[in-house]
Formats: C-alpha cells, structure tokens, sequence
C-alpha cells in the first residue's frame, strides 16, 4: 500500500505546484480566461487551466512507474504490471493525448461540440482497439450477462457518457474534482480489496486521485483556477478506464456517479424535448436547479460529496444483488429532486399568476 500512497504524493505535489504557476502565467497573458457566461455562477474570470496540470501530474506519474520498473525493478515505486496491462496502458495513453488536444484547444478557443465529440469517440475506439473490453456484467440476481460482440460498442458508451458527465457538473467550485476524487478513492480502495486484488488498476486510481487533490485548493471557495473540458473530461474518462481496464467495476462506479449520471440523462432527454443538440449549454442541470431552490454553492457540493461517498462506501460492502437495490435507490433520490423542483415552478408559476392578477386588478 506505501507504494500507492508514494505515487498519489507524488501526483498530489505535482498539480499542487503546477497548478498555480498555470494558473498566473494564464492571468498574465489572458489566456485561457473565457469571459462570463449566461450559464456560469461565478462573477470574476477565471482561467480555464487547471485540467492541464492534472493531466501533466498523472502523466509524470506514469512515466515515473515506468521507469522504476525499467530501472529499479527492486524498489517500492516499481510495482509490476501484470499480463497485457502494459499494452492496454498504451492505449489509455494515446487516447488521452487525443482527448486532451481537442480540449485544449477547447477550453483557448471554444471548439464546435461536434469536433469535442468525435475526439471523445475516437479516444474511447483507440482504448478498445488496444483491448480494453467489457465483457458483460454480474446478474444480481445470478450468473452473468454477456455482450458479446456489443461489449466494444457499450465500452464506447460507457466512456463517452462518464467524461460528459463530469463535464456537465463542473458547474459549482470544487464539485467535478471533488466527486471525481471519492469515485477514485472508491475504486483504488476496491481494486486494493483481496477478493479484487487488482495492484495496476489500483495504481491508476492511486496516481488519479493525487492528482486531482493537488487540484483541488485552488478550485473551492473563491477559485484560482477551473478544471475546464481539459480537466473534466479526463477525469471522467480516467473512472470509466479505471472501472473496466482490470476487471468490471462499472456497478461501483456508476453507484458513486449515480446522480451526475441520472442528471446528464435527464439534461440531453430534455434537450432533445425541447428540440436542442444534446450537447447545447444551458442552466438545466442538477446543481442549477438546487441553486434555483435556495440552496448555496457549498451546501449543493456537501450533498453531491455525501451521496457519493455514501453510495460509494455501500457498493464496497455489498455483492451484486446490494448494488441493484442502491441503483434503485439512487433513482429515489433522483425522483425526489425532481419533485421537489417540479412542485417548485409550480407554486413559482401560481404566485407569479396571482402577482399578475393583482396588479392587473389593482390597475383597472
């Protein structure tokens, strides 16, 4: 375990430190600081540059395991790579140059969400092509459900849908990294368990986790910096990579995910109602429509942190059929923000009518 701790310090002090340097050498030549949208609830520009200094820390701190295995085979950091996973990790490695390019260049200079989509396809096809797989999953109520031939096209889905995500809640200081970082947690601490006993997933995990925790000071409260496409959609797709690449843990993943997953699913099935690209911008997320009910910035990112660490905590201590009933569980819970926001516009409504009402009365 020392060795996994050894590389999340390592990928911790290196976004810790990287992270403010981008951040001031953005400032100072006003890059990477996109002007005020309608849809953002902060007032003060920001730049947009945080993601680059994760995904720098969790590449450094995969050469480093590298080179400890090519150079020190015999010391803590070089903790072996079985099988194919070395072959896999080239993969995940070049479809994360991909994914980070195109949002680079996206979050300088805002690209259409059609070229931001194809990079995401794109990069999830090379993962497959490098024989990332799912292969089916655990019937909770026994045996197992076998894709076959679709396991490469869910695989797809499954990364697309994850980093997109985690893309659309970064909309409040610190809750895609925060969240991200409890969904890492979760997953290194499962691939650590001895039933799993997966030790390059968990270094994945490990090297994740501290890398976006580096991040992380400088994004709650008053932030110095945000994650911007570059950062969320990397962490989004670094936990779907996480969940597959070793052993299907897309059950735990999406437990701890379940309300920004859920959320994204409503947000495009209304997008589409309404006759909008699925990938158009608007304030119809979750934690805009809990700011709308009253709640504050911090209290909507406590309650996305305690769900999914909650969530999180009951899918490591439970089988298959525990993991079924907390999935429907997280759909409660969904049902029930959306309740209480429907019975809100509709009281909002009937108040703004009577207001009307009076006025109109009032005037004649």
């Amino acid at each position: 375990m020392a060795s996994y701790y050894l590389y999340a310090a390592i990928a911790f002090l290196i976004s810790f430190l990287l992270t403010p340097l981008l951040a001031r050498w953005a400032r100072a030549r006003s890059l990477f600081v996109p002007t005020i949208r309608q849809r953002d609830i902060h007032s003060t520009p920001v730049p947009r540059i945080g993601g680059l200094a994760i995904v720098a820390a969790f590449l450094i701190g995969i050469v480093v395991w590298n080179l400890a295995l090519l150079y020190a085979p015999g010391s803590a950091l070089a903790v072996p790579m079985l099988g194919d996973f070395g072959h896999k990790l080239q993969g995940v490695l070049i479809a994360i140059v991909i994914l980070s390019a195109v949002n680079i260049v996206d979050d300088y200079r805002e690209v259409r969400w059609q070229i931001r989509l194809a990079a995401q396809v794109l990069a999830a096809v090379v993962v497959a092509g490098f024989g990332v797989s799912i292969l089916g999953f655990s019937n909770p109520f026994g045996g197992q459900i076998l894709l076959g031939s679709l396991g490469s096209v869910f695989l797809v889905l499954w990364i697309v849908s994850l980093a997109n995500a985690i893309n659309w809640l970064d909309g409040v200081n610190g809750l895609a990294g925060g969240v991200s970082a409890i969904a890492l947690a979760i997953l290194f601490f499962l691939s650590t368990s001895p039933i799993v006993a997966e030790t390059e997933n968990a270094m994945l995990a490990a090297i994740g986790f501290g890398a976006v925790m580096g991040f992380l000071p400088y994004n709650v409260v008053r932030a110095k910096a945000f994650l911007g496409d570059t950062g969320s959609m990397f962490l989004g797709f670094l936990i779907a990579i996480v969940a597959v690449i070793s052993g299907g843990k897309i059950a735990t993943a999406f437990l701890v995910l379940a309300i920004p997953l859920l959320d994204a699913l409503l947000v495009v099935i209304n997008r589409l109602r309404s006759r909008r690209s699925p990938f158009s911008p608007d304030r119809g997320h979750l934690h805009h429509r809990l700011m709308e009910l009253g709640m504050r910035p911090w209290q909507i990112v406590g309650l996305f942190y305690l769900i999914s660490l909650l969530f999180g905590l009951f899918a490591l201590n439970t089988q298959s059929i525990g993991k079924f009933s907390a999935v429907l569980g997280t759909v409660a819970v969904m049902g029930f923000f959306v309740a209480w926001y429907a019975l809100y516009r509709r009281r909002s409504a009937a108040i703004a009518a009577q207001t009307a009402t009076i006025k109109k009365n009032g005037k004649q």
